[in-house]
């Protein structure tokens, strides 16, 4: 599919326009649009105005119906209220109109029954007629390269210049502000698109018509919730493969911020946890408020996309080294210390009271003689140590050596940037020239951490979304220990080798068969936190020990919950060296199956370390999620430990994900806890498992 043939274009590439329920009054609703579409110069051929209460506006023809129009418009513009929807919309595909936008409110996101009602019919009508329909309790859209504004957005009178950026939010606030701030930044818009209730055309189809429009780079987006995750995965993907990057606003994160989503657009935020990795895992680099978004745009702008996050900070003030080290720290960014050769370079240039290492304290001597800016500066240009070099030079002396940085951004792929809290005057100069100017250290530290990231990752192979069996209808039951353990085998898992006693009788014997020490777990698929009934003994070191365990593992777990089904209890072999990791696979109801790795045991609800992923995986993403962990050094040796067989939990990562992508429907969730990693060399067995599934 391209932006040609996609079922959008009528309402991004239309060329002429009805406005229903057109105003003379420039401030409403309905004059807002008129009034832009008449300061564009927009005549009859293009422009068609219906509202019976008026004759004309403007000395523009105002017809009383749609079906008097002189022309079949491409787009209808409907400025009419919510009860008045339905017989607009019947009226405008009755005259051949094949798209239209809706900006009433009054639907769904009300929560009210008659408004979901309304809003049910609206998706009926476009189903059945196949009309494109975009809202309602939306903006609206418009085509920056065709000067179409389908909007009440104020601000399009003149023409507008366009741009490589496009737009898609779900809020129309955002979507103002993203035009108000990008216009300030300098960057200039394809296309913008304020999505509304999505009842007909939801986010990820504006994505997907933007990913294939030759006009549009790059999209920026604000992000409530996703209502067809498989298809913005594949949408996201498409941007990665036309090397589109996709910066995107989400909220959702805290209680009350998705009470407040919820409220706006009939939308739930979902699990804030599982978007922020999903979106990461898409190729999407995810700021926290709109100018960290525009800062991701203009740093994209510069042409520069770095392949790392080594970053050279460049000052002539200690203080400002220090709390741009620590705010770049804290943002994620690596702050290298410069190779002996550039330091040596530095140090014959600097008083001996500078700094060299990196940070790079010029100090005040810069303003003496230029000439070893430009020295240091090629020095660090240079060396293939660094992808980032950030300069905290302001006002006047950032306009006396804006020369030296214009000059060298012409000869390195090396992102170059400038804090300037004072206002140099030289600062458009060096962005036409490709070095971002920012005005603050906390905004540029956050700006080049999203950044950085995003760009580092666009080097690596992406990850390809699968499509995944949708749950099924059938009701899902909870497996016993054993159960599980028997289906993790069957897809080829490292299990603890058990036995299933149903008396304390067999329990000895099967101690006595596996060797002790063993460990007696009680076994019931109505308990699933079973150290919490007292339903485990561990390190018994004799048979007959066995006996004991079985008959206090079954009482206990039968006094505290009498309604159980106790089935026996599982002896083991006890297995005890090792570092304990938690694997768990959930359905999202969004993105579908998600991988969880943390440390294993009652630690990882207490620290939350944990590392998510969208399945499938593979063997890299699997060791970018133990990386990722604060705990993994206790993977690597800590403290003098054996390192673990980091390999074997990897494998165990790739059986689990293969066997949830073949298992389809018939899996729900699956609860490792824990696997554990022996020395390195020795394996990974599986001790403990759940799993709801329909077998």
């Amino acid at each position: 599919m391209n932006a040609m043939s996609h079922k959008l274009r009528p309402l991004f590439d239309a060329k002429t326009l009805v406005i229903v329920g057109a105003s003379q009054n420039y401030e409403r609703t309905g004059g807002i649009p008129v009034n832009t579409a008449l300061r564009l110069g927009f005549g009859p051929d293009r422009l068609a105005l219906v509202n019976p209460r008026y004759r004309e506006i403007a000395g523009f023809a105002c017809h009383s119906d749609i079906a008097s129009l002189p022309f079949t418009p491409d787009l209808a513009v409907l400025a009419v209220r919510a009860s008045e929807t339905m017989q607009t919309l019947r009226a405008a595909h009755a005259k051949g109109i094949p798209a239209a936008v809706l900006f009433a409110s009054g639907f769904a996101e009300e929560h009210t029954e008659q408004g979901e009602a309304l809003q049910r019919e609206v998706v009926e009508f476009a189903r059945e007629t196949g009309m494109v329909i975009s809202g309602p309790n939306c903006l609206g859209h418009a085509n920056f390269r065709t000067q179409l504004f389908a909007t009440f957005l104020k601000g399009f009178e003149t023409p507008q210049p366009a741009g490589p950026v496009g737009v898609i939010a779900q809020s129309g606030n955002m979507a103002a502000i993203f035009m108000i701030m990008g216009a300030r930044a300098g960057l200039g818009y394809s296309c913008f698109a304020n999505t509304g209730n999505e009842a007909c055309v939801e986010f990820s189809e504006y994505l997907e018509y933007l990913a294939d429009d030759p006009g549009t780079k790059a999209v920026l987006g604000y992000v409530e919730q996703l209502r067809d995750g498989p298809r913005f995965l594949a949408a996201a993907a498409r941007m990665r493969e036309q090397a589109k990057p996709l910066f995107l606003l989400k909220v959702g994160d805290s209680e009350k911020a998705a009470e407040a989503a919820a409220s706006h657009t009939a939308a739930m935020a979902g699990n804030a946890v599982v978007y922020k990795a999903a979106l990461r895992q898409a190729g999407a680099a995810v700021g926290g408020d709109p100018g960290q978004i525009i800062d991701f745009a203009r740093l994209w702008r510069t042409g520069r996309r770095p392949a790392g996050l080594r970053t050279c900070i460049v000052s002539v003030s200690g203080a400002g080294c220090a709390i741009l080290s620590d705010r770049f720290a804290e943002a994620g960014l690596e702050i290298p210390t410069l190779p002996a050769e550039v330091q040596a370079k530095l140090a014959a240039l600097l008083p001996r009271y500078g700094m060299w290492t990196n940070p790079v304290d010029l100090t005040g001597q810069v303003t003496n003689d230029l000439s070893f800016f430009t020295a240091a500066l090629n020095a660090l240009l240079e060396t293939d140590a660094l992808d980032c070099i950030v300069f905290y030079i302001m006002g006047y002396l950032l306009d006396l050596v804006s020369p030296a940085l214009i000059e060298a951004a012409g000869r390195t792929g090396k992102l170059l940037v400038a804090i300037d809290p004072t206002g140099a005057e030289r600062v458009a100069e060096l962005e036409a020239a490709g070095v971002a100017v920012l005005p603050e250290i906390g905004q540029t530290a956050r700006a080049l951490g999203g950044y950085l990231d995003w760009a580092a990752r666009s080097h690596k192979p992406g990850w390809v979304p699968v499509p995944h069996a949708p749950l099924s209808t059938a009701p899902y039951r909870t497996l016993n220990e054993a159960e599980a353990k028997s289906f993790l085998k069957r897809y080829g898992l490292p299990v603890v080798e058990e036995r299933i006693a149903t008396t304390a009788d067999e329990a000895v014997a099967m101690a006595a068969e596996l060797g002790c020490p063993v460990a007696v777990k009680v076994l019931s698929a109505d308990i699933l936190h079973k150290t919490e009934v007292g339903g485990v003994r561990l390190d018994l070191k004799t048979p007959e020990a066995a006996r004991e365990a079985f008959l206090s593992v079954t009482e206990s777990a039968r006094k505290a919950l009498p309604d159980a089904r106790i089935e026996g209890a599982t002896v083991q072999q006890q297995v005890s060296e090792g570092v304990g990791m938690l694997l768990g696979v959930t359905r999202d109801p969004v993105f579908g199956p998600v991988l969880t790795a943390g440390l294993g045991g009652v630690l990882t609800e207490l620290y939350k370390d944990i590392s998510l992923r969208l399945l499938p995986i593979n063997r890299d993403i699997a060791c970018e999620m133990l990386r990722e962990l604060k705990a993994h050094p206790l993977l690597t040796g800590f403290r003098g430990a054996k390192p673990a067989d980091e390999e074997a939990l990897i494998e165990v990562m790739l059986k689990l994900s293969d066997m949830v992508m073949q298992a389809g429907s018939a899996l729900r969730d699956v609860e490792i806890n824990p696997v554990l990693v022996r020395p390195d060399g020795q394996g990974a067995v599986i001790v403990d498992a759940l799993i709801s599934a329909q077998i």
